[in-house]
């Protein structure tokens, strides 16, 4: 456990020094050494005293893994007053992290290159040594040297098809007829190729199915279904043609039918994370059902209704929440998620069947999939 403590101190302080910002009180050293791991933590210390850890870090938000020093603080030789008191704190620090060398070689360049003490926790990773935490840690700095080197993340949309991906999730939120607030959350559970049966038994074709869990929040608790839909967006029911209302397949034009009931009737615009998306507005004769739907995913931001087969009470289904518009990884946004075969890529990696280019090729594509988040 220590091992991988340290590790953080080491990783997470390296990767805030030389950062500036509004502040008059931060450190103009460098930290490049156990030596200066402990420097840096002395400078804050008479704040952290004053102001508790969680004021500290909105105090300084250049430095948000301040938090790691008190890892330091509650060591039992912070406060001793014996002149070897700093040896023993750099001991400590050395012990689990190595010498000055080993620190410094975590300054790491724009390359193709895995630095060693990667490849170290790595080996300490796939032996079962270090825990999925430990080994993300060294993932993401290399995301965040550019070894690892994501494109953007802007959704490709192909034509006739709903534009969704594993792991993308919208959430909605409306009232019911006593009021009551209830929310649903969309999320792509898996998209697989399979046989797809639109009646179960007339036709059947070759076609992605693409399973979805809408999960319901109420008053009554929470809810659970899943929907398995095809690349058209066209549900598999035991009736025919059933359609998911909340992603429309693409393109759309003026005058297009997006039900039977309903098609496009005007172009408008909708703000969603401070953006203003260029929307279609779509709805029926009477003007009464009305849908908000984004040009370039086919995404629905808003549903005025009376009544639908989806949902059938409430005066307005409105968009809380979404990834869709996600264009580049975001590791605050993720939980540690590391596939158990992984340990069998990284391990021909260390034992040299593979290149280190095709393994940070392999890994790119994993995370721009979100079948590994760190």
């Amino acid at each position: 456990m220590k091992i991988i403590i340290f590790g953080i101190i080491a990783i997470i302080i390296l990767g805030s020094f030389n950062i500036q910002d509004s502040y008059a009180h931060n450190p103009n050293f460098d930290v490049n050494s156990a030596e200066g791991i402990l420097e840096f933590c002395e400078f804050f210390y008479e704040e952290y005293q004053l102001l508790g850890v969680n004021s500290l870090i909105e105090q300084h938000p250049s430095f948000p893994n301040l938090r790691a020093c008190i890892i330091l603080y509650n060591h039992i030789a912070w406060n001793s007053t014996h002149p070897a008191r700093d040896l023993v704190l750099v001991a400590e620090i050395e012990k689990y992290l190595g010498d000055s060398t080993y620190i410094k070689d975590r300054h790491i360049e724009y390359s193709d290159i895995i630095p060693d003490w990667i490849k170290r926790e790595a080996q300490l990773w796939v032996n079962n040594e270090n825990q999925d935490v430990g080994f993300a840690y060294g993932i993401r700095t290399l995301l965040e040297a550019g070894v690892i080197k994501l494109e953007s993340n802007e959704r490709k949309c192909f034509e006739n098809e709903v534009c969704l991906r594993e792991n993308d999730f919208i959430a909605y939120s409306y009232f019911d007829k006593y009021d009551n607030n209830i929310s649903l959350k969309h999320t792509i559970k898996s998209i697989k190729d399979n046989d797809f049966t639109v009646n179960d038994s007339e036709i059947t074709v070759n076609d992605s199915e693409i399973t979805i869990e809408i999960e319901k929040t109420s008053q009554d608790g929470i809810k659970k279904e899943e929907i398995i839909l095809n690349k058209k967006g066209v549900i598999k029911t035991s009736e025919c043609c059933s359609h998911y209302e909340f992603v429309i397949p693409l393109p759309m034009k003026l005058g297009d039918k997006i039900t039977e009931n309903i098609k496009i009737t005007a172009e408008t615009t909708f703000t969603i994370d401070n953006k203003i998306r260029p929307s279609w507005l779509a709805s029926d004769s009477t003007g009464q059902n009305v849908k908000i739907i984004d040009k370039q995913t086919g995404l629905v931001f808003s549903y005025e209704h009376h009544e639908t087969d989806v949902l059938t009470v409430g005066d307005e289904t409105k968009i809380t929440d979404t990834n869709f518009f996600d264009t580049k990884y975001n590791m605050k946004a993720h939980q540690t998620i590391i596939p158990k075969w992984w340990k069998t890529t990284t391990s021909w990696l260390l034992d040299e069947k593979i290149s280190e280019s095709e393994y940070l090729r392999a890994m790119e594509n994993l995370i721009s999939r979100n079948i590994l988040t760190v």
